[in-house]
């Protein structure tokens, strides 16, 4: 009995795969050795496609950025979006939304989204390309955290701020851990960031009430 051959695939699903193979490498290669030398030669090598397979996807490496960034903005989205719809089912969702949004600044993914903006702060043409895509992100992060209802304690003026309050003191505390490692002081700032949040919550209580 011979075996059945497999169907080929089509020419969309073969580029689908080729740019996928190269966002994958591009995160890597940004994550791990920064934007800089995260060059074509060095994304292609870790794709293990050839420079010209690269090219005749994107017109350069800036376009090849630019769709990067968008997946990583994706990935990232869907994650918050599944963790925010389980919160419900959580004995403390505060202390499962912090955990998880300290963690996600630590992650390859975020490192190299971080090096994209920081190369943005001074290529203009980059930081108009990604500019967009970080507004849409960040407006569906925060629409994501309001359906949530987690921060539904505070006043809705202060729920965005609180938002990006706590994503600014992941994301510089993922920076810093990278060369000081301090188990015993994250563990106390997770601590005191939850003890903040409970009184900042009771004194909004307090006042309503008032």
């Amino acid at each position: 009995m011979s075996e059945v051959s497999r169907p080929r695939r089509t020419q969309s699903e073969r580029r689908a795969a080729t740019v996928a193979k190269l966002v994958d490498a591009t995160i890597a290669a940004i994550g791990e050795v920064g934007y800089q030398r995260a060059t074509v030669q060095e994304i292609c090598g870790r794709a293990a496609l050839s420079a010209g397979a690269m090219f005749r996807q994107f017109d350069t490496r800036l376009d090849l950025i630019v769709r990067t960034a968008e997946e990583a903005f994706g990935r990232q989205l869907e994650a918050y979006r599944v963790t925010m719809d389980h919160l419900g089912a959580q004995d403390n969702p505060l202390d499962v939304a912090l955990r998880f949004l300290r963690m996600a600044q630590q992650s390859n993914l975020t490192h190299a989204l971080r090096e994209i903006y920081l190369a943005a702060r001074s290529d203009p043409d980059l930081r108009a390309r990604i500019a967009p895509i970080a507004e849409t992100y960040y407006r569906e992060i925060v629409a994501t955290l309001e359906r949530s209802g987690l921060l539904d304690a505070y006043p809705p003026r202060v729920r965005e701020p609180l938002f990006f309050m706590l994503l600014h003191l992941f994301s510089g505390e993922a920076v810093v851990r990278g060369v000081y490692q301090r188990p015993d002081l994250d563990t106390a700032v997770l601590d005191l960031v939850e003890d903040m949040l409970a009184a900042y919550a009771d004194r909004m209580a307090s006042a309503h009430e008032s």
